[in-house]
């Protein structure tokens, strides 16, 4: 799913964070108000949406990239296991439902058009396809975590669709010492390949991109601290069906508020709204496809609010899409608010504890030291879908009782969040 936990000290309770922290410096506190200039802005995705465009708030476009030259994301982050796929631009991942690893050499695609696919989801980073299907606490969809070694281990064998159209079968063999090992082939057998991505070959990236027809890892994306907002396809679920949609995604750490019935041009309350963690919070559906004029049509009554990990607040909504033939978006963005501030340390959290885990009642107790004012709390079930939130108040030693709403048995994202400090754990439910 989302940890490899390769260093946990299960005795002594040492938490490690695994989403981005920095230290920055006493500049100066200036509050600039509600009246900066506003900006418009213009980025292309190219003919049917081929590129991929990291943006930043503060900075614009920071990098447009091909989006056709990968199938396979693995995240480099320090006690993540998560692994995604193209889907948006059309790679295509089914879990083998026959056997085990122990059939590689006689996989069996046979009755491959009845198997069912599997996606991202598209509102956690940390849950790729690969990460779907989890059963216990160790497992991590494609392995299950080992207690003796640290490692990660693969269990499952899947069939992959390359964006070229090559049909492949993929055994995630392990994740040791930062290193992902795997092997893939044509689904007959031929041509295997054995391969391994290091994660400190990208560092400060948020992920790691290999192609499967190219059998070469790409460095695709730029650091992970330079960008907010991304401009891609991704599969989301339309109408109950997953569906390949274009619209912006956010990085991990970054909060967004929508804003609808409100004249995106002068409203500027975003304190009255809600910032969600869902990195699908702006998402694709600010457009509309209008049959009668077969064009794009904008929601002109809603501007979305994004935090940045700087905790500047930005105004931010749509003006123009012209669909697949150029790829253009643009778009209005305006800095509500502008401060610097000072972290004593890497991390405001410095310890995050919740028990009974497993939890088979609705009363959650979360044990935490922050040394900032305010903290967040998520939950997310194993599809990515956010099942319980909540603010807590006050810096030091907490211990909160949380009454959660009835969940189903499984696996579940347990998140902590203070200035863009983001610690994850996993909650079992029996």
């Amino acid at each position: 799913m989302f940890l490899q936990l390769e260093k946990i000290n299960f005795t002594n309770f040492k938490y490690y964070e695994n989403m981005r922290t920095k230290i920055t410096f006493l500049l100066g506190i200036v509050f600039l108000g509600n009246n900066l200039i506003a900006q418009n802005n213009q980025i292309s995705l190219n003919s049917s949406y081929a590129n991929q465009s990291f943006y930043s708030m503060q900075n614009g476009e920071v990098l447009n990239v091909s989006n056709e030259d990968w199938d396979i994301a693995f995240s480099t982050e320090a006690m993540s296991s998560s692994i995604r796929i193209n889907g948006g631009m059309g790679t295509e991942l089914y879990l083998y439902p026959l056997g085990d690893t122990t059939d590689w050499n006689t996989f069996d695609a046979t009755n491959i058009s009845s198997w069912s696919p599997v996606h991202n989801s598209d509102t956690n980073w940390s849950i790729g396809a690969f990460n779907k299907y989890s059963t216990s606490a160790f497992d991590m969809g494609w392995g299950m975590y080992s207690m003796i070694t640290h490692y990660v281990y693969g269990d499952s064998l899947y069939a992959i669709k390359t964006l070229s159209g090559n049909w492949k079968k993929l055994w995630i063999k392990q994740l040791a010492s930062g290193e992902y090992s795997f092997k893939y082939a044509n689904l007959d057998g031929s041509n295997e390949v054995n391969a391994s991505v290091q994660k400190s070959n990208f560092s400060g990236k948020n992920f790691a991109y290999y192609s499967l027809d190219q059998n070469t890892a790409i460095n695709r994306e730029p650091n992970s601290q330079d960008w907010d907002i991304t401009f891609t396809k991704y599969i989301t679920d339309v109408q109950g069906q997953p569906y390949s949609v274009t619209g912006v995604l956010s990085n991990s750490g970054i909060h967004v508020a929508q804003a609808d019935n409100v004249n995106p041009n002068t409203y500027t309350d975003y304190m009255q709204h809600n910032m969600a963690t869902a990195i699908n919070a702006i998402g694709y559906d600010w457009k509309s496809f209008d049959m009668s004029t077969f064009s794009y049509s904008i929601d002109p009554n809603r501007c979305y609010f994004v935090k940045d990990l700087n905790d500047i607040v930005w105004r931010i909504f749509f003006t123009f899409f012209e669909g697949s033939s150029t790829g253009i978006v643009e778009f209005n963005t305006e800095e509500m608010t502008s401060s610097t501030f000072i972290s004593e340390s890497a991390s405001d959290i410095t310890a995050f504890e919740m028990y009974p885990n497993p939890l088979s009642d609705n009363n959650l107790t979360i044990v935490f030291d922050n040394s900032n004012k305010n903290t967040e709390l998520n939950i997310y079930d194993i599809a990515g879908k956010n099942v319980y939130q909540e603010l807590f108040f006050g810096k030091g030693f907490q211990a909160k009782l949380v009454a959660l709403p009835t969940l189903n048995k499984g696996i579940y994202i347990v998140t902590l969040e203070s200035k863009g400090s983001i610690f994850q754990k996993k909650l079992v439910v029996r």
